[in-house]
């Protein structure tokens, strides 16, 4: 550390390289740690702002993304969202709720989640006649990114992140199409069904992702992978073997396409859970970043870090089950304990450890960020 204050681009670069910035950045609205719409809603009226910017997105409950906001609470990084992607729901002809893949969705509101799974009856030939696979050439997926990341990249200086092309990765987009229950079951029993559900999941989220990085990756500084939740509050939900032999290798396949395209390039991975026997397996195909490495009895933030912490970093770990809905001492609690367990000698990246819920009050979301900002400085005080 020089001393001087950084740029928000020089801070998370800095953290990211396993040094130690001016302070620790932060971060809010990556595809996996937003603030649902309402939660949205109250904070513009908090902060005294007239009108909601346009959605990015539909279908979901995270569907804007406010720079206003981002500039008014100091946060170091920003986004370049895809113009369109499969994982998005929209109400067919028929009135049905389907995504990308034609895929129904339920609509329990606010919240849309995949219904029984299209393929949940189905052989190993319904993989390609029911599903209906993106095309992945399709202009709509990347409209406007390049000229969004162009922007951010040479007329501000924050840290420019591109946003997941789709919102489940090849794991739970497999489970969506099958039902989850019956896909382990495939897994377990080895059936043909589950390995070209895979393949072909893999090959759609490979080819978004090589037409987004195509249309505004030279103007990025980091990227993040569809997520998969691998684990659960106590354990895995699959076993090691079972998720390096199906699961590794399409993630080596979608961190080799980013690496391909820019070795430079850091690449963020979203997994939560109890997922710390499957950290190795993530740097070994290249992961650079970890979200939200989740704060849970079962998981050790502290013996994470000092185990891993120098091959790679995090970002999230605020609790937003108990301290984001608690007091603002509540937040500023959680703010110093996280600092503590995981920014000493960078790595680091603060932010929270999923979407923040409509339980949270706008004026925790202010003290989130002030919290960080004064605990935050290097070298490390708490």
């Amino acid at each position: 550390m020089t001393g001087a204050r950084m740029t928000s681009r020089e801070r998370v670069h800095t953290a990211l390289e396993h040094r130690e910035p001016d302070r620790v950045p932060t971060a809010l609205w990556g595809g996996p740690y937003g603030l649902v719409d309402d939660l949205y809603l109250a904070l513009i009226e908090e902060l005294g702002f007239d009108e909601p910017v346009s959605p990015f997105r539909s279908g979901h409950n995270v569907s804007y993304i406010d720079d206003r906001v981002l500039d008014a609470l100091g946060t170091d990084t920003r986004y370049v969202w895809p113009g369109d992607s499969p994982s998005s729901p929209r109400l067919s002809e028929s009135g049905a709720l389907l995504d990308g893949y034609g895929q129904p969705w339920v609509k329990a509101f606010p919240y849309s989640y995949p219904g029984v799974g299209m393929l949940a009856d189905s052989v190993v030939e319904d993989v390609d006649r029911l599903v209906t696979w993106p095309d992945v050439s399709d202009p709509r997926w990347t409209a406007g990114v390049a000229e969004r990341a162009r922007y951010l990249h040479e007329e501000t200086d924050y840290f420019v992140i591109g946003r997941m092309v789709t919102s489940h990765g090849v794991f739970q987009t497999a489970g969506d199409l099958r039902g989850m229950g019956r896909f382990l079951l495939d897994l377990a029993r080895g059936d043909e069904l589950a390995s070209l559900l895979i393949e072909r999941v893999t090959e759609t989220i490979d080819g978004l992702l090589r037409g987004y990085l195509g249309a505004c990756g030279e103007y990025l500084d980091m990227i993040e992978l569809p997520g998969d939740d691998y684990a659960g509050t106590e354990n895995l939900i699959i076993s090691p073997r079972m998720f390096r032999s199906h699961f590794k290798p399409a993630l080596e396949r979608l961190v080799g396409t980013v690496k391909e395209f820019r070795s430079d390039l850091k690449v963020m991975f979203h997994s939560d859970g109890v997922i710390e026997s499957l950290i190795p397996d993530l740097i070994d195909v290249g992961i650079d970043v970890i979200h939200p490495l989740e704060p849970l009895p079962a998981m050790d933030l502290t013996k994470v870090k000092a185990t891993h912490g120098d091959r790679i970093s995090f970002i999230g770990s605020i609790d937003i089950v108990n301290a984001m809905p608690g007091s603002v001492q509540d937040v500023e609690d959680e703010v110093r304990r996280r600092i503590g367990q995981l920014a000493p000698g960078g790595g680091y990246v603060l932010a929270p450890a999923n979407h923040l819920q409509s339980d949270v009050a706008p004026e925790n979301v202010i003290a989130l960020f002030e919290a960080a900002r004064r605990h935050g400085s290097y070298p490390i005080g708490v």
